[in-house]
């Protein structure tokens, strides 16, 4: 269950990159967070209301870790998101968020105790060569020098998230964990909200694309796709979880390739073939 959550997680938000770039257009950098999280905040305090009985028995223990959650998963994140992804292709975003797993395998071994092993460690390797092939022979997406700013910028948001997944899995036992999900995103996201404005709401009104794309970043990828991700975490390791990001170049390709932003090439069919064998070293042991 805890597979084909992610899975659906991943469809999710493998369609992020083009609805950023989308909401990019249109909007700055701090109208895009705004537009992206005020709905968030909203709807998660509409549902902190409604589950109030369940999360004021969080425990002390995980409050903390919640606040940090909700710093680098929603700010931090973003703001380096949204920064890049004026520049970056939806490509190339994806082949550098899926240096995700590779954070969070290597903080989790010191961190966590999470071996790594030879084994993790070729899926990681094969998992990487996919998304380079994807990207950048299947795709037809190459590396230009003007995108190298911003890739580097977009390469600190991984970090971020693995930062985000080492704590999540640091939650105490008894800890609701749709819960402090939707609490450490009320918490990152009221601070956004001050860039929230009336030339905002006139800015969405005129720009339609805009609106969806902020909407289905904000409810869909945040609101459902984070507590997902927290749920799932709860029940594999961190690098388990951490490999499905893996699982975003092909589909953030096929979302491009849907709406006629790229084309789908024999290369680009190999990339993902190694991409998927890279994420079965890393998810399913030996025995499996």
């Amino acid at each position: 269950m805890a597979y084909f959550v992610l899975v659906v997680t991943l469809l999710i938000w493998s369609g992020s990159f083009l609805a950023a770039r989308w909401a990019r257009e249109s909007l700055s950098v701090s109208e895009a967070l705004a537009a992206r999280f005020v709905p968030v905040l909203l709807s998660g305090l509409l549902l902190i209301a409604w589950r109030w009985k369940s999360v004021r028995r969080l425990p002390r223990a995980a409050w903390g870790k919640i606040v940090w959650m909700g710093i680098l998963s929603v700010p931090v994140y973003n703001f380096f998101f949204f920064i890049a992804l004026k520049e970056v292709s939806s490509g190339t975003a994806a082949l550098i968020i899926a240096t995700n797993p590779v954070f969070t395998a290597l903080l989790a071994a010191p961190l966590l105790g999470e071996p790594f092993g030879k084994r993790r460690g070729a899926g990681l390797l094969l998992g990487l060569a996919g998304v380079f092939i994807v990207i950048h022979f299947g795709a037809g997406d190459s590396l230009a020098v003007h995108y190298w700013r911003s890739a580097l910028i977009l390469l600190l948001a991984p970090l971020s998230w693995a930062g985000y997944t080492i704590i999540g899995k640091q939650l105490p036992q008894d800890c609701n964990r749709i819960d402090a999900s939707l609490v450490q995103l009320v918490l990152g996201s009221a601070p956004l909200a001050l860039f929230f404005t009336p030339a905002l709401v006139h800015t969405l009104a005129a720009h339609p694309l805009a609106l969806w794309s902020s909407l289905y970043l904000g409810l869909l990828c945040t609101l459902f796709g984070f507590a997902a991700w927290l749920w799932a975490l709860g029940r594999l390791s961190a690098t388990q979880t951490a490999a499905f990001v893996f699982l975003n170049p092909p589909l953030a390709n096929l979302w491009a390739w849907l709406m006629g932003e790229t084309t789908l090439t024999p290369v680009y069919l190999l990339g993902a073939a190694l991409l998927l064998c890279g994420v079965g070293l890393i998810v399913f042991g030996r025995k499996r």
